[in-house]
């Protein structure tokens, strides 16, 4: 069977980029993404990783950060899910005042996960929803957004599945797992671009308990 040619709107993200290509990727793409993800790639990321949120913490009285914000698509399940305690960030400006007109988020800033980035360690719950992919960087990145979260935290991402294969994120998951002394507590096979044929992945991380 010949391989599935993937749209090109689509491949432009799958590759190495640098923070600058990104942010005009996401400058172009802002005003059509939201259409353009859920009617004509079937997206389905969002609703896994609000739905294993859910289990976690069927209280909606926890903070949480969306990492990766996007033009809001995770806050506004989680608003309409009950969670209100929500803050957003991401590395483009275009793509944060979408978020902002949807009016789900308690604050929204600016940050780029590849780089340097500070957060202060009060969330219940850090999602990182349609940002890993392609980048060989991205495990090692991963690790940063423990940072945000309070004592028994749990940081919630996924991984598109093309990405996961194409890059070997399992073995560089590992490496940087060793590295950064964090544990995968669960790591689920989850729909992600229906529309495309591309599955992915879902993974529940802690950072490794301090001896005694």
């Amino acid at each position: 069977m010949p391989k599935k040619t993937i749209n090109p709107r689509l491949a432009r993200n799958y590759h190495e980029a640098t923070s600058e290509k990104s942010r005009e990727v996401y400058r172009q793409w802002a005003s059509t993404y939201d259409r353009e993800l859920i009617e004509d790639f079937g997206y389905r990321a969002p609703e896994a990783a609000v739905e294993c949120l859910l289990e976690y913490f069927p209280s909606r009285q926890i903070e949480i950060l969306d990492m990766g914000c996007g033009t809001g698509l995770v806050g506004q399940l989680l608003c309409d899910a009950g969670y209100k305690q929500v803050d957003g960030l991401d590395l483009s400006p275009e793509m944060i005042l979408k978020a902002s007109e949807k009016g789900v988020y308690r604050h929204l800033g600016e940050a780029n996960l590849s780089t340097s980035i500070l957060l202060d360690p009060i969330y219940d719950a850090v999602l990182c929803v349609g940002v890993f992919s392609h980048g060989s960087q991205q495990p090692f990145d991963l690790p940063k957004l423990f940072a945000g979260l309070k004592p028994g935290g749990v940081l919630i991402a996924t991984v598109n599945g093309k990405g996961w294969h194409d890059i070997g994120w399992s073995a560089l998951l590992e490496k940087s797992s060793r590295e950064n002394s964090f544990q995968v507590e669960s790591l689920r096979d989850i729909p992600y671009l229906t529309g495309e044929g591309i599955s992915g992945k879902l993974l529940i991380a802690r950072p490794t308990p301090e001896e005694p």
